[in-house]
């Protein structure tokens, strides 16, 4: 059996190969942070990179230290790969997934992969799956090849203190990162703190208060901080029932909405039904935004008009909309009809919370197929609906998904070319051409439009045109690479292609046009319940928006992703964290010289986010 020296050193040395490989790894992290401005700023990069690497790098070694007293070689040395690969794998894949959405791996991912069984959420390629299980085995191949190399090659003892000064190194750059971060989280150093959040487990180190004890501070940079953040408390939302008129003098409602849908791609030739009915029957809102740059920020504020900040609230107390709970009371049929699960994000606990027997999800083997059956099913619930007795209106919710899965069926006409044969995430870069992708996303838009044609179509040939308010709108944009930074999908940013949204409502009562005024989702609560119940109550007593027809302009408005905020006006955009750190950008996502927030605007986007909390 070798001995416990040579096992410690073959240990250490191979660890030492990992930091290498890590660090390298790290990189791709790196180039996503903005470059400091300062000699500090430069500094903490530096001693992060290396120390933050070293400690990713070591996180597992006192579990493997401890194989030394009992385990054999053989054991060690095959635990150690394995754990090393394990290790190398979720960075690399981490790595990717930071590169597009600017967020690590974490519970909600896991959970929502985990929980996604059948594809409604992820859908992966033949080509990334294999991509992906050949990256591993080349990781495998190489750890396991430098493994055995090093321990065949062994070390003579007077050169194992060689590794000391390196451990005693890496220990320093990692201390020093840590006190750096502090220090400048105390002085509000911007271009040092906000490198944090680009490593993946980094829990840098603050001490603000010790420091201000101390006298280490920026009072005015801590007043601007104290702005950004919110109390929250217990709710104090949708406890009186609205006043709205009879049902029988209500109109129906339909809200069709689509999953990732680009507002400039609402428009012929990609969306042909819809653009057509928009200019014939539809008010067409040109500048209007979601209320987040994700799913389930922006199905929380277009159907409960507040910010996604409250979705937590509105979780842990199993609160609904008080649009819904409105059409409950007011007697409307509800036919709610999503593709993807309403369980993830939890829209049964929240916004559909009141509603029994809830349709959680759409049979069919993949997203365009759902599309198609979640139509055929509204078509024969409407059907059914209207054969019935009574007179009572309907709410019919239909939340379409073929666009965020960038899929359409097999035969199905491709109208836009060249198209990107397969998608494989691992492939995306900022040299990556964005054209072929772009169609196939065009694509599938096209497909849905013509499933949603089939609705409209079903509307007018039942004569309902004229007793229904239809909205049709998206959850969110979707990125390809337009801001040249490396971003692709949505939940990344917060620029107009991932927020701004189609707005088109269609009541009988007003003639087509077009708003050019900046509208949110925020204002869709009020816009249907004054619209189309006749609700006399101040909007602003349930939801943070107005009467879209009736309100001006909005001057700021608010998105919300799963891990922050932003303020969007018309020249910048102020990202917050939950910390109260935040940076300013312009339109193009640059961060600005200026990083003074408007004292006036934050308060008051500040007291709208704490409105509704006792």
């Amino acid at each position: 059996m070798a001995s416990r020296s040579k096992l410690l050193h073959w240990l250490g040395s191979f660890y030492f190969w990992n930091l290498f490989l890590v660090m390298l790894v790290m990189v791709r992290f790196i180039r996503y942070i903005d470059l400091p401005e300062t000699i500090v700023g430069w500094g903490y990069l530096l001693t992060t990179w290396v120390g933050h690497s070293a400690f990713l790098t070591f996180l597992p070694f006192p579990i493997l230290l401890a194989l030394i007293v009992f385990a054999s070689a053989r054991l060690l040395i095959a635990s150690s790969v394995a754990v090393s690969v394990l290790g190398i794998s979720v960075l690399l894949l981490d790595s990717f997934v930071f590169g597009q959405y600017r967020f690590h791996i974490n519970q909600m991912v896991i959970s929502l992969l985990l929980n996604d069984t059948d594809g409604q959420i992820f859908e992966f390629s033949l080509s990334s799956w294999l991509m992906l299980a050949g990256g591993i085995l080349a990781v495998c191949t190489l750890q396991t090849s430098v493994a055995i190399k090093l321990w065949q090659r062994g070390k003579r003892r007077e050169k194992k203190r060689a590794l000391k000064p390196f451990a005693l190194g890496l220990l320093a750059c990692l201390t020093t990162s840590h006190l750096v971060h502090a220090w400048a989280d105390a002085v509000y150093q911007f271009d040092v703190t906000r490198q944090a959040r680009f490593y993946p487990l980094s829990i840098p180190m603050t001490a603000r208060s010790r420091l201000e004890q101390w006298g280490i501070s920026n009072p005015e940079a801590a007043e601007q901080a104290r702005m950004l953040k919110t109390t929250e408390g217990s709710l104090n939302y949708g406890q009186s029932a609205l006043q709205c008129s009879h049902p029988t003098s209500a109109m129906n409602v339909l809200m069709v909405v689509v999953d990732s849908w680009r507002e400039d791609t609402s428009y012929a030739p990609f969306s042909p039904n819809i653009a057509a009915f928009s200019d014939q029957y539809g008010v067409r809102f040109a500048d209007h935004y979601s209320g987040g740059n994700g799913t389930r920020t922006g199905i929380f504020s277009l159907m409960y008009g507040l910010p996604g900040t409250y979705w937590n609230a509105m979780k842990s107390t199993a609160t609904p909309a008080v649009m819904i709970k409105t059409l409950q009371q007011q007697g409307f049929g509800l036919g709610i009809f999503a593709n993807a699960t309403l369980v993830n994000p939890a829209f049964d606990k929240t916004v559909f919370a009141s509603v029994s027997n809830l349709r959680l999800k759409t049979e069919g083997g993949s997203s365009p197929l759902r599309d198609i059956q979640l139509t055929d099913d509204w078509l024969n619930w409407l059907d059914k609906h209207q054969s019935e007795p009574s007179s009572r209106p309907f709410f019919g919710f239909l939340f379409y998904d073929a666009p965020h899965a960038y899929s359409y069926p097999k035969g199905y006409p491709e109208h836009f070319t060249p198209v990107w044969e397969e998608v494989n995430y691992l492939l995306l870069n900022n040299e990556f051409n964005p054209e072929p992708y772009f169609n196939r996303y065009k694509n599938a838009v096209h497909f849905t439009d013509a499933q949603i044609g089939r609705v409209l179509d079903d509307l007018k040939s039942r004569g309902l045109l004229d007793n229904t308010l239809i909205v049709i709108t998206a959850d969110h944009g979707q990125e390809f690479n337009d801001s040249g930074m490396n971003y692709w999908g949505h939940g990344s940013n917060f620029t107009d292609v991932q927020v701004k949204v189609p707005m088109i409502i269609v009541d009988p009562r007003r003639k087509a046009a077009v708003e050019t005024k900046t509208t949110s989702h925020l204002d869709v609560p009020a816009t249907i319940l004054e619209s189309a119940l006749g609700c006399q109550d101040d909007s602003l007593s349930y939801s943070s928006g107005q009467n879209m027809f009736q309100r001006e302009s909005r001057q700021w408005l608010i998105a919300g992703a799963d891990n922050n905020h932003a303020v969007i006006e018309p020249e910048r955009i102020t990202v917050t964290y939950h910390s109260g750190r935040y940076e300013v950008l312009n339109k193009e996502y640059e961060l600005l010289d200026q990083q003074t927030l408007d004292l006036s605007t934050m308060k008051e986007v500040m007291d709208e986010m704490g409105r509704f909390y006792k």
